[in-house]
Formats: C-alpha cells, structure tokens, sequence
C-alpha cells in the first residue's frame, strides 16, 4: 500500500490480506504524529501561575484553577477532620494529590521552573509530614522510617480503627 486511497479501498471491498503485501509500508504511510506540529520549548506557556493550593487542589480535584470546569451550581464539600490524626493524614492526603497533579503536568512541560520548584516545596512538606505523623501513630508504607524498628504493622490501631 502506497497512499490513502489504496488503505480506503482496502478497507471497503477488499477481503484478501494478500493484498496488503507490505504491512509496514501502510504504518508508515498512517504516521499522522509526523504531520502534526510539535512544540517548541520556548513558546510552551506556562499553566502553573494559576496554581491553587493544596487544599483547594485537593477539594477540586484539580491543582490548576484555570483548568477547573464547575458542574452547574456545584460548590466541592469543606473537609473537616474530626481528631488530629484524621487532620494530618488528610494533609498528606493533599500534599500526596497536589504532588501527583504537578508530576503529570511536568510530564507535559518539563522546563517550568515555577512548577518544579512547587513541586519540590510540596514534596518536602510531605516528607516531613510522614515524618512526624510516623513518629506519633506508626509507620504509613512498609518502607517508612519506622520499620526499621521491627514489625510494626500490627501494633495498634489500624488506620481504618478509631484512635484509641
């Protein structure tokens, strides 16, 4: 196959395979990412200064104000923890979202300096975080600082238990 036309009369009459003689030939000729425009790195616009913080990213469920489409009259609940150690998981909650949010927009726009740096001051915030929430009620991940102590996974309460 040489051309469009050779595929679309393929495709509409055709039911011999023996008729597509050099399968790579049809890949080649189908590759539309080599038709359309790619970006250059310095006229990306940078999305970031719109950036909302944790908590907001969190309650939207999107970190870039501009990029959130409210349904109709739709307002996103307040969330409220009831002790402090609901209080601190959904800080890192937050930090965790806003953290993955960044990372896939950088997957998109790697030079944005403003962006990485949120990312990073996000990504801080949530290790010290896991720190001190470590410290207080117990290892978060099996990797976290406090297994190294033992096995602490079955010590009490459990995440989904009431604090005791």
């Amino acid at each position: 196959m040489n051309n469009y036309n050779d595929y679309y009369n393929y495709l509409n009459g055709y039911s011999d395979m023996n008729y597509m003689t050099n399968p790579n030939n049809m890949i080649g000729d189908l590759n539309y990412q080599s038709l359309m425009p790619q970006p250059v790195p310095s006229q990306v616009t940078s999305q970031s200064n719109s950036l909302l913080d944790s908590y907001e990213g969190f309650k939207r469920g999107n970190m870039f104000g501009d990029l959130y489409d409210q349904y109709k009259n739709y307002q996103p609940a307040e969330l409220k923890a009831s002790t402090e150690r609901e209080d601190m998981l959904m800080q890192l909650q937050e930090l965790k979202f806003a953290m993955i949010d960044l990372d896939l927009y950088l997957d998109t726009h790697p030079t944005d300096t403003k962006a990485i740096n949120d990312f990073d001051k996000y990504a801080k915030q949530e290790k010290e975080l896991c720190k001190m929430f470590e410290s207080k009620y117990g290892p978060l991940t099996i990797d976290g600082e406090l297994m190294t102590k033992g096995w602490t996974w079955i010590n009490d309460p459990w995440p989904w238990e009431g604090q005791k």
